[in-house]
């Protein structure tokens, strides 16, 4: 098999070119590029069976590039810098990645997966993945980035009324607009959320303490949110509710 190597840092170069030569000594490295134009120029000469791109370099990232070139030729193995919030995000979407500074055993794995399989990426998964490192970069997480069939979409944490689980996907009832289907769980912007006035009433159902208009009393009760949309309070949640509008009245 062969490889290009792809990273604006000579010293990230160097260490994985090493790291290859001993863990991997039957990876022919190609060519290094210090960009995605050289990489793309590589590519397309060299023809590689694996790309190893970093993902945080100037320009355009990793993540663009893939985007812009889809559906590549080859494996593509991402390699990033990003703290361990933000590589969730490739978790969550099956890619390949390598954290920095690469663990040798990670790496071994990557390659043996890249000669076993075939290279899966989607243009879901490049679009989902952009969406979660978009948030996982907004250390005040002012917007939300919502990954959806048709893209993604930028959209105003306190525009946000509510969020509805429909599985692994998840209906966001907004202010001034149609509602959205992201292709993320529920779970996923609940941890995003919990810190920013945002409050899981019951399993399926994730509402913005701000858009309350009502609660109707109940064995759990109901919330009527700004847009009137009705929202389930589950028994157990409902004490958790309490304190919240406690709060709330007081201020």
């Amino acid at each position: 098999m062969t490889c290009i190597i792809t990273d604006d840092e000579q010293n990230s170069r160097e260490t994985l070119r090493h790291l290859l030569n001993v863990i991997c000594p039957d990876l022919l490295i190609l060519a290094e590029a210090k960009n995605t134009a050289e990489a793309k120029r590589f590519v397309d000469k060299l023809k590689p069976d694996i790309l190893f791109l970093d993902i945080n370099m100037p320009n355009q990232t990793g993540i663009e590039f893939v985007e812009e070139n889809f559906p590549m030729s080859c494996h593509i193995i991402f390699t990033t810098a990003y703290n361990e919030h933000a590589v969730k995000a490739f978790r969550l979407n099956a890619l390949d990645f390598l954290l920095k500074p690469i663990d040798p055993d990670e790496l071994e794995v990557a390659v043996n997966k890249c000669k076993n399989y075939p290279s899966t990426i989607n243009k879901q998964q490049i679009d989902s993945t952009k969406a979660m490192l978009s948030n996982a970069e907004d250390k005040n997480l002012q917007r939300l980035a919502i990954s959806t069939s048709e893209g993604i979409h930028f959209i105003n944490i306190h525009e946000i009324i509510w969020l509805e689980s429909m599985g692994s996907y998840t209906k966001f009832g907004l202010q001034h607009q149609s509602q959205l289907i992201a292709s993320k769980g529920i779970g996923e912007y609940e941890e995003l959320l919990s810190a920013h006035s945002f409050l899981r009433v019951h399993q399926s159902s994730l509402i913005n303490i701000h858009h309350i208009k009502r609660y109707i009393k109940g064995d759990g009760g109901q919330l009527i949110m700004s847009d009137d949309q009705e929202i389930e309070v589950s028994r157990r949640k409902k004490e958790e509710l309490m304190e919240v509008l406690k709060k709330l009245s007081i201020n």
